[in-house]
């Protein structure tokens, strides 16, 4: 391993930098390339090719209009883009950028850009804007610890310039002075408005617009918070007063306006508040990214109240992912078509008038990233205009065309609006740094009526070209939880469309829709359930049905933020179509290219138009398992020393059977719960036959369907006072009728597995590492809800079931837990179109492979080793049987479909099932194998109930 302090090293290094003076001139064209094999040998490596690197890379451009060439392409770890010496490495960061978004798969990790004097080091996962750091040729010996990443065994780098950390570690000296303030009884909006006002100072201090650090000079003065409460309030109050203060201790204070210090509220600090103001005064808040806000903003609100809204923290790389496609690439294809200077003199009168909207906008991060990226576009256009005018005009000072009250929001919290305001206030300053053009910033634009605090489901939305944001994240059985009955009558009322259990998050991609004018675009966050049945149908299908074409999205990846879930990103326009349409698959590392997005956000063609097949729906076979309805406590469900001393009493043999759920079936290999089961509709009818059993039932169970069904009433009371008319919930007063059944008894279910010595099962909620598992279970155990359950007992079916044939099914029109499967009988089984005319010796083929296999399953469970422990091991590489027999299987079912190797397996099922859908076809179905006169059982294995 090379150390990074290594004299060897340092001097390689030394020799390098020697090596770039007195040979290379910086030809870009030339010389590139002999400047990055010298840099590979310096670092270690016997060049750039034997490191595993390859020069001038191709890289297919979006538009397919041409190919372009990285410099150096080394993945998973680096792209090199090298300019000539001399070279602004700033103006070249787009195509940088660019580059690091096409080169997939395994897309590099950092991005260098290099003018052979300058490294300027990009990692665009966690910083957009700025480099990460920026390392001079003649530092490169004593700074290498910044490009660790490139050494022969890479080692984690050190950066300087590291904004992300400093804008994590500013958050928390400033959220630790809210929380204090707060603590000790001082109004939360008073505490919020004082340390956003405390942040705006120091910010402005660090940039420049609040002279001679007043902020700091008046907290370093307070020697108590008597004095604090003058010095620092007065100076806000400077900050609120028309013209530059004349004279005094605040001299210089110029007019900020922008309404966040239009009311002033004197806090008293206590000296520990002024000790942790002090040490966040130390921070360079000019290196502070404005996602300060969003993460103070986020820092402040109690857990419940974050909870209930569905705000979640997004980052800038994500955020890019919805304002490129919308925003930027649309404007930036315009500027290149344009081949006059009138023609580009009106993209920028045209600039002046668009308008984007983000109506969930949060901190404002949205919109930030929207507003940088148009005032780039515009000072390119003014840059193209001065070259082709050919210095005429050179010393004309430029004006801004994008102004930042086109640029509007809307939030139900309205502190997040007050954050918002100031987050572009700051955009408008820290663009004006960047680009150089010296726009008037003080006093700051008053956005009181662009950024508003408003119910946005409820309220008008200002006019819009583009649309863009991360509405908030609720499921639809927690909505009644966290936003009330009433609100949630309210929102069907206003949105009938929006039915079933689909999320909170839904109810905005319609009204965007709606809203937006003919070829605007939209592009919005949402949790991947968007794709998926309800949700799907009240949103993406909405569009799809309504002149709307999503023409880039992801189709599911990890969130960025603090949140534990999976999202989609999904951009749109509205009546004109876009092209090329991208699909981002692998969590967004992989591109696929395609004639359509479905709704379904899934490659190649629109799986949700599968149909139902007659042949799986009657008769019925697949089941959802027992529902008991009490979980926590005791209950229905009854363990070990329960189901002993219910056995002790008389007459419960007949009402408690074993109970398996999906978890166990996979994880367990004996069954160690029991479920009580009276099926009786009449209450005296079942105390006077199982007497001891109803007195279990009537201590445990009654006192807890009968609270359920007092606080149901009680939130129907509530509805019924805001609207007579309104449908109430009698869910958990119907529980309380019959109270000593289970919630869902299943009694279709339970006939139809009594018909057999054994059932076909699987759990409902798979893994996305492993495949969907199946195993007979003996018709003696009752199946919990976690369960899918078939009414099928032969081997040929398990055989079908267990192949990826039915698997890719599962993958494509499943509902998803996160990134794990969920089996649903209304989508998966429904539509599943078995082989139409299998041969019988095929289908002894499968039969023959399903006993294989159920054996060697067998083997394993009887010395203890689970079904899910078994299939893992399918991860690991290495000789593995169990692996042998599953691709023989899938084989062998391939070969009874009479597909081809070559095609895609979920296509091929796709068109049989649009061919099986019409009418009069004559469809084959699970059982149908069993009419061939071919034995379709020959095996017994099954998870048994316990002994005794």
């Amino acid at each position: 391993m090379v150390s990074l302090g290594s004299d060897a090293l340092r001097l390689r290094l030394i020799e390098f930098v020697r090596y770039r003076k007195e040979h290379l001139s910086g030809d870009e064209k030339g010389e590139a390339q002999v400047f990055l094999d010298r840099f590979f040998r310096a670092l270690g490596h016997e060049g750039v090719r034997e490191a595993g690197a390859t020069l001038e890379m191709r890289i297919k451009q979006r538009d397919h209009k041409g190919t372009a060439f990285a410099d150096l392409m080394w993945k998973p770890r680096c792209l090199v883009e090298m300019k000539r010496a001399g070279a602004d490495l700033s103006k070249h960061y787009r195509q940088a950028f660019d580059y690091w978004v096409q080169a997939v798969p395994d897309r590099p990790r950092y991005v260098i850009l290099c003018n052979f004097d300058q490294f300027w080091i990009y990692d665009f996962d966690q910083q957009l804007d700025e480099p990460v750091d920026r390392v001079k040729l003649d530092d490169l010996p004593r700074r290498v610890e910044a490009l660790a990443f490139l050494l022969p065994i890479e080692q984690k780098p050190v950066f300087q310039n590291d904004l992300v950390a400093v804008t994590r570690d500013a958050a928390t000296d400033v959220a630790r002075v809210f929380k204090q303030i707060h603590g000790r009884g001082i109004p939360r909006i008073k505490a919020q408005i004082f340390t956003l006002q405390s942040v705006m100072a120091m910010f402005a201090e660090d940039i420049g617009m609040l002279p001679g650090h007043l902020f700091t000079r008046a907290l370093e003065a307070s020697s108590s918070g008597s004095d604090a409460y003058d010095l620092l309030f007065g100076l806000f109050r400077e900050m609120n007063t028309q013209g530059v203060t004349p004279a005094g201790r605040y001299k210089g204070t110029p007019y900020f306006n922008g309404g966040l210090f239009s009311e002033v509220y004197p806090v008293e600090l206590t000296n520990d508040e002024l000790d942790d103001l002090r040490r966040a005064c130390q921070t360079d808040w000019s290196a502070v990214r404005p996602e300060i806000f969003g993460t103070l903003f986020e820092g402040s609100m109690e857990e419940s109240e974050r909870h209930a809204q569905g705000a979640h923290f997004t980052s800038q790389a994500d955020i890019a992912k919805i304002v490129g496609p919308v925003i930027v690439n649309p404007w930036r294809e315009r500027v290149l078509k344009a081949g006059s200077i009138p023609e580009l003199e009106r993209l920028l009168l045209e600039l002046s008038n668009y308008r984007v909207l983000d109506p969930a906008c949060g901190s404002g991060n949205f919109l930030y990233v929207a507003y940088r990226e148009l005032r780039r576009v515009e000072h390119e256009v003014q840059s193209l205009i001065a070259e082709r005018r050919r210095g005429r005009h050179a010393g004309q000072q430029s004006i801004s065309y994008v102004p930042t009250d086109h640029f509007f929001g809307i939030d139900i919290n309205p502190f997040a609006v007050e954050v918002a305001k100031v987050t572009m206030m700051l955009a408008k300053k820290l663009s004006t740094d960047e680009l150089g053009d010296q726009q008037q910033v003080l006093p700051l634009d008053n956005l009181n009526g662009t950024i508003v605090a408003a119910d946005a489901l409820f309220s008008e939305w200002p006019q819009a070209d583009a649309i863009i944001g991360n509405p908030p994240y609720l499921g639809r059985r927690g909505m009644i939880e966290e936003l009330g009955a009433e609100y949630c009558q309210r929102l069907s009322r206003e949105y009938p469309n929006v039915s079933g259990v689909s999320d909170f998050v839904t109810y905005w991609f319609p009204k965007a829709h709606d809203h937006l004018p003919d070829g605007g675009r939209a592009g919005m966050v949402a949790t991947k359930t968007i794709r998926e049945n309800d949700s799907r149908k009240s949103s993406l299908d909405y569009i799809a049905d309504n002149g709307g074409h999503i023409f880039e999205a992801v189709s599911s990846q990890p969130w960025s933020g603090d949140a534990v879930v999976h999202v989609s990103l999904v951009n749109w326009s509205k009546g004109t179509d876009v092209t090329p349409k991208i699909l981002w698959l692998n969590d967004g590392q992989l591109r696929l290219e395609v004639d359509e997005i479905s709704p379904t956000l899934r490659p190649g063609f629109d799986v949700r138009k599968a149909k139902d097949l007659r042949a799986n729906i009657s008769p019925q076979v697949c089941f959802e398992g027992q529902t008991p309805g009490i979980t926590k406590g005791k209950g229905f469900v009854l363990d070990r020393a329960g189901r002993r001393l219910l056995g002790k009493n008389g007459g419960s043999s007949s009402v408690v059977h074993p109970f398996l759920g999906g978890r166990e079936m996979l994880r367990k290999t004996v069954i160690d719960r029991w479920v009580i089961d009276i099926g009786m509709d009449d209450s005296l009818e079942a105390g006077s036959s199982h007497p001891e059993v109803m007195k279990y039932l009537e201590e445990w169970v009654l006192p807890k369907r009968q609270e359920a069904a007092d606080k149901e009433e009680a939130r129907n009371r509530e509805v019924l006072r805001a609207n007579p008319k309104a449908r109430v919930n009698k869910h958990h007063a119907n529980f309380l009728s019959r109270w000593w059944n289970l919630s869902y008894r299943r009694a279709d279910m339970l006939e139809s597995l009594a018909k057999s010595d054994r059932y076909l099962a699987t759990s409902r909620h798979a893994s996305v590492n492993r495949p969907t598992v199946f195993a007979f279970v003996d018709s003696a155990v009752r199946p919990g809800d976690s369960m899918t359950v078939f009414a099928l007992d032969d081997d040929y079916s398990f055989g079908v079931l267990s192949s990826d044939y039915h698997g890719v099914w599962v993958r494509a029109r499943c509902s998803y837990l996160k990134a794990d499967p969920r089996y649903t009988s209304s989508t998966v089984w429904s539509s599943f179109p078995w082989p139409q005319s299998p041969t019988p010796e095929q289908v002894e083929t499968i039969v023959g492979i399903s006993a294989r296999l159920l054996k060697l399953r067998q083997g394993y469970y009887e010395r203890g080793i689970p079904l899910e422990a078994q299939y893992a091991s399918l991860q690991r590489p290495g000789r593995n049987e169990l692996r042998d027999l599953h691709e023989q299987l899938d084989e062998a079912v391939r070969e009874a479909y009479g597909f081809t190797a070559e095609d895609d397996k979920l296509a091929q099922l796709f068109a049989l099932n649009q061919a099986l859908s019409d009418e009069g076809a004559v469809v084959w179905g699970p059982k149908s194998a069993s009419a061939m006169g071919v034995s379709v059982r020959v095996t017994d294995y099954r998870i048994l109930p316990p002994v005794g």
